[in-house]
């Protein structure tokens, strides 16, 4: 497999990152939603993997506001799904960013810090 240097990483997590989110627009109104929880399953600068027992609707275009922490930094990417998948406990949906490069440049620099944070023993040792 050849390795395309414009594409961007995706960061895997071994246990999936708690986040929030609210539908933000739909079909260009403003939305005021509830916020519903997920999982993020993966990242990259470009988009994420969440997973949620809520079905979103697809039929018409949808803008999410999604919160997550990654470390002790609160981030909050705006963006669009681009594909449902139904799974034995709710949805997974690959969400498209639609942030600047500034928020991508953190996820980043943020993502790099936490793979180099060696996991902690619980007994101290």
């Amino acid at each position: 497999m050849r390795y395309n240097r414009s594409e961007s990483f995706r960061f895997v997590f071994s246990d999936p990152m708690e986040a929030s989110f609210s539908i933000a627009e739909k079909a260009g109104e403003p939305v005021n939603s509830k916020q519903g929880e997920a999982v993020i399953m993966d990242i990259s600068p470009s988009g994420l993997k969440l997973v949620t027992h809520l079905d979103l609707p697809m039929e018409k275009p949808v803008i999410l506001n999604i919160l997550f922490k990654i470390r002790n930094e609160e981030l909050e990417l705006k963006g669009e799904p681009m594909w449902k998948k139904r799974t034995a406990t709710g949805f997974q949906y690959g969400v498209r960013s639609l942030n600047d490069e500034i928020l991508q440049n953190r996820i980043v620099k943020e993502l790099k810090e936490f793979a180099q944070q060696k996991p902690k023993n619980p007994r101290g040792i």
